[in-house]
């Protein structure tokens, strides 16, 4: 009896080392399974994203190399510009709008007197608008002067030693300051037509004086009459620019009359 009891016991543990030795082995086989599927269907949806979005490559067709294709866009670049930078190249736009009316005008009244004539001559101030000339010459030496009128002792009606006579300097004041007033307010004509004068209305006017004949004062005490109200109301600079004689080449001989 005993010995029967000890065989049964033998067999039953053998039976169960049987056992736990084949536990393991499948639950190493059934392992893999379960977690590979967890895996790629659960915790990583982008697998099955780009397996779809997938398209493979048409018959025929080549793949281009890198340096090939064309460059991703720069930080500071634009679309419609292009490089970073272009747009100081790029053509300005001209405006069709109303063209801006100049509102500063200046002139200058030359008053040459010799013992010989009284010449009176305007000049209207202009600045170069080439940019380059702008930039070489700067924009003192930028402006120039170009003659709109002038009225002569001989254009007056005087002649010959009459022209650098008093009454010469005064006549042909009146006249200046006549075509003066004309180009400020100038007058209609036949038809509602208006005359043609020397240049736009002057602003303000510099008073230049050369020379020292009978004509200088005469200019001068004209001015200062009530008929030039309006010519010395825009008077803003009186200059004198008669030079200065000092020792140096021969002077011109003296005309004899």
């Amino acid at each position: 009896m005993s010995a029967l009891a000890s065989t049964s016991r033998t067999l039953f543990r053998g039976a169960l080392a049987q056992a736990a030795r084949r536990q393991p082995s499948r639950a190493l086989a059934t392992a893999p399974e379960t977690q590979t599927t967890t895996t790629v269907e659960e915790e990583r949806p982008e697998v099955r994203e780009s397996a779809a979005t997938y398209q493979a490559p048409l018959p025929g067709s080549a793949v281009l190399p890198d340096m090939f294709k064309a460059p991703a866009k720069l930080p500071g670049q634009d679309l419609v510009g292009g490089l970073p930078g272009a747009d100081a190249y790029a053509r300005p736009v001209i405006s069709s709008g109303p063209r801006k009316v100049r509102s500063y005008d200046p002139y200058k009244l030359h008053v040459f007197s010799s013992r010989n004539n009284t010449i009176l001559t305007l000049s209207a101030v202009r600045r170069s608008t080439h940019p380059a000339l702008a930039r070489s010459r700067g924009p003192e030496q930028d402006e120039h002067e170009v003659a709109v009128g002038w009225v002569s002792g001989g254009s007056a009606g005087f002649k010959g030693a009459q022209r650098s006579t008093y009454d010469a300097g005064v006549e042909v004041t009146l006249q200046m300051v006549k075509r003066i007033r004309e180009m400020i307010n100038p007058p209609v004509l036949a038809g509602g037509r208006k005359p043609k004068t020397m240049g736009p209305a002057p602003t303000e006017i510099e008073l230049v004086f050369k020379g020292f004949g009978a004509g200088r004062e005469a200019v001068f005490r004209t001015l200062m009459t009530g008929d030039a109200d309006v010519v010395r109301s825009l008077i803003r600079r009186v200059t004198d620019a008669t030079p200065i004689p000092v020792p140096g080449t021969r002077p011109r001989k003296r005309r004899m009359v």
